[in-house]
């Protein structure tokens, strides 16, 4: 430990200048099977049996959304509905677990403050829950595997997951390089692609499997005979741009070593929205509101975190589309904000209002979710002229939320939240409605000044 402490520090001091010596490599962090693994942090017991993340009803209703290298070798998929698997499950002793999207959250978050901490990584941004992107000021391969193993080490000594790593001249060449890294036991989790192998690799990379290349274009491009990344790059920029565009063109030359995406970590969200299609069709109200309650206390949090505020509230509602034997039941309705807020109670409230609107009797709800909109930075917020304690509550409410935050980041997700939220495993129609608290030990040393 001491050894890293030391090296990581020097790395620090000689960023800049390795910056002015050296090309940047691009780097690209891949979770793998991040679900899974995230379950298994608390299911030591699973590891090296087949396991699956599933959106389960508990009657084999719902699909597959991730699973580990030993489901796999059972034959099992991505995307798999359970009751089309029923056998393969059973007969290899599947442990199927339901999805728990918070946590994933979470663990995902811990990953990005851990790695910001090395100050190994430059331009660290979060591309998705389980992908990440960086630079290096180093291009020389040796010392790039170096730096990459002593991430590997630690995401997974402090967060317990286990990544795939690929590093490139360009972003779409580092999650390609990631791509050998997955499919190459000999890599052991980490590829670098440097600039003297990169037509080499390209040539066994399926177009099929190229980072930016959707389903119709792989139509087209199979028609034109460009059957591997490499054929690609092999094209004139005219011929790419004639088909597909100026995105057609980026990948190109981001594929041909010249960087032409920008990934901006510093730039904030336009609108958040949570939402999901739930394991169980309900008609409850009280089951509606606890969901939604949810979705607004992870998209509030998401706000803060970003420094903004929302202007605006959507809830939208539906059922469930495929069942054509059930009456059907789509809404959508918003909700101005009388002041702009990050507050959660505020949006809770408006929420609750949102709901009361829509709300129907006697439809089996499939999906629900909430969409903050009208979003502002927080440091332009115009208060009320004719409200003298908008500001004084407005700081009340910014050390309270802060308070939250920092509480269960310290001690784990919704250690606090409203009661409203229910509880993990809950089956109670009716929510109180209060905020409440889990026992924490140590309250009083969070400074929420």
């Amino acid at each position: 430990m001491q050894v890293f402490v030391h090296f990581s520090c020097t790395y620090a001091k000689k960023a800049v200048l390795l910056r002015k010596i050296a090309n940047d490599m691009y780097i690209h962090l891949d979770c793998n099977n991040f679900f899974v693994s995230c379950e298994l942090i608390s299911r030591p017991e699973l590891q090296g049996t087949p396991v699956v993340v599933a959106n389960d009803n508990g009657n084999n209703g719902g699909i597959i959304l991730a699973l580990n290298r030993e489901a796999k070798a059972v034959g099992l998929k991505r995307g798999n509905p359970l009751f089309q698997v029923t056998r393969l499950l059973e007969q290899h002793h599947v442990t199927v677990i339901d999805v728990h999207h918070q946590l994933y959250h979470d663990i995902s978050h811990q990953i990005m403050d851990h790695v910001r901490q090395t100050e190994m990584v430059l331009d660290f941004v979060q591309y998705s829950v389980d992908e990440f992107f960086g630079t290096m000021p180093d291009d020389d391969p040796t010392r790039l595997r170096g730096y990459l193993a002593q991430l590997k080490d630690i995401i997974m000594d402090k967060a317990g997951i286990p990544v795939s790593c690929g590093a490139g001249l360009s972003y779409t060449l580092a999650k390609t390089a990631t791509w050998f890294a997955k499919h190459y036991p000999a890599y052991e989790g980490i590829c670098i692609m440097p600039a003297d192998k990169r037509e080499q690799a390209l040539a066994k990379v399926p177009i099929e499997d190229v980072w930016g290349i959707g389903r119709r274009s792989i139509k087209k491009l199979t028609k034109e005979g460009i059957r591997t990344a490499l054929d690609y790059t092999q094209k004139n920029e005219a011929w790419v741009r004639r088909l597909f565009n100026v995105t057609g063109v980026r990948t190109w030359k981001e594929l041909r070593g010249e960087p032409a995406i920008t990934l901006a970590s510093h730039e904030r969200q336009k609108s958040i929205m949570y939402s999901r299609t739930f394991a169980h069709m309900t008609d409850s109200k009280a089951v509606l509101l606890r969901e939604l309650s949810n979705y607004a206390t992870a998209a509030t949090r998401r706000l803060r975190q970003q420094g903004s505020l929302c202007g605006a509230v959507t809830v939208f509602l539906a059922t469930n589309r495929h069942r054509t034997d059930l009456a059907q039941y789509h809404a959508d309705d918003t909700l101005k904000m009388t002041t702009p807020t990050d507050d959660t109670r505020w949006v809770m409230q408006a929420v609750n209002t949102l709901l009361e609107r829509l709300y129907r009797p006697n439809y089996q709800y499939k999906q629900a979710g909430v969409l903050l909109t009208q979003l502002q930075s927080n440091s332009s917020m115009q208060l009320d002229l004719f409200a003298p304690q908008q500001a004084e509550d407005r700081t009340r409410q910014k050390r309270l939320m802060k308070a939250i935050d920092t509480i269960n980041e310290r001690f784990g997700k919704n250690q606090i939240h409203f009661a409203v939220q229910g509880v993990e495993g809950d089956t109670e129609d009716e929510p109180a409605g209060f905020m409440r608290a889990k026992k924490i030990e140590d309250l009083d040393e969070i400074d929420i000044d």
